[in-house]
């Protein structure tokens, strides 16, 4: 049983661990704890001994090899934990994606071996930028062909927020323009019209004007005290207090063990965390 100070673990915003880091995560687990590079030339050191965890929240583009790990299954029994799979198509922006279909094949058996309760599908950034031809977007188009798959998987509820154009992405090669108000209004309505009609409600991430803009759009909590109540499995969840990592952010409070010493080899063009470019 967790002690009263024990804590949710997210894994991670600052890399995609499930992807690129999950035999050292595995490997921490089995050990019982994990050490990180904070930045700023720290370190820390994490316990992940049944006792000091509450639960997981691990995001991905990939949770392929994760799933497919053999300590997995114990993972997930002796466990809570939510998934937060972001599934866009964006090749341009995204060069080293899988291709959308084996994405979708792995979401489904996420589903199956997680419960579709516990996974969450990110839209995530809707972009804008300048291309050869002109004004290139990445906004709703592919959100149709995906939300029928994702719904069919059980999952009923989607994240996406627009892009926020920090200055560090302003060497990438890339030049990201932001949308107007009216731009967002009318896409975000459009996407919470066909994602009620599938079953999903909408959360949008750090755009604080967007649930107002659009009625029906909740303000997202990614680590989301009464989502993590809800799928609580063990009786262990403690109430959570608000905890945001950046402007707008609705988050809870939780621990991230994500390193900086490590960066992601998606080399996504958008990404504000730490991407091998």
């Amino acid at each position: 049983m967790p002690h009263s100070s024990a804590q949710y673990i997210s894994a991670s915003r600052r890399n995609d661990l499930p992807r690129f880091f999950y035999n050292e995560f595995y490997s921490a687990r089995k050990k019982g704890e994990i050490t990180y590079d904070g930045g700023y030339g720290r370190s820390y050191t994490v316990s992940l001994k049944q006792e000091d965890v509450s639960g997981y929240i691990f995001w991905s583009k990939d949770f392929s090899r994760f799933i497919g790990h053999p300590q997995f299954g114990e993972l997930i029994r002796e466990n809570n934990a939510v998934f937060h799979f972001t599934i866009n198509d964006m090749p341009a922006l995204e060069p080293r994606i899988p291709p959308l279909e084996k994405r979708l094949e792995t979401l489904a058996r996420l589903c199956d071996l997680a419960g579709p309760e516990r996974v969450l599908w990110r839209y995530d950034p809707l972009c804008k930028y300048v291309s050869e031809s002109g004004i290139a977007t990445i906004t709703d188009t592919p959100f149709y062909a995906i939300l029928k798959p994702v719904a069919a998987a059980g999952i009923t509820r989607c994240y996406f927020s627009f892009m926020t154009a920090y200055k560090k992405l302003g060497g990438r090669g890339i030049d990201f323009e932001e949308f107007t108000l009216e731009e967002k209004r009318e896409i975000a309505a459009g996407m919470r019209d066909a994602a009620s009609a599938e079953g999903l409600t909408l959360y949008n991430c750090c755009n604080k004007e967007i649930p107002s803009l659009v009625p029906g759009i909740r303000k997202a909590h990614c680590v989301d005290n009464d989502l993590l109540k809800s799928t609580d499995r063990f009786g262990v969840h403690r109430e959570l207090k608000i905890k945001p990592t950046r402007s707008g952010c609705g988050c809870f409070e939780s621990r991230d063990i994500g390193s900086y010493a490590h960066v992601c080899p998606h080399g996504c063009r958008y990404c504000y965390a730490n991407p091998e470019i």
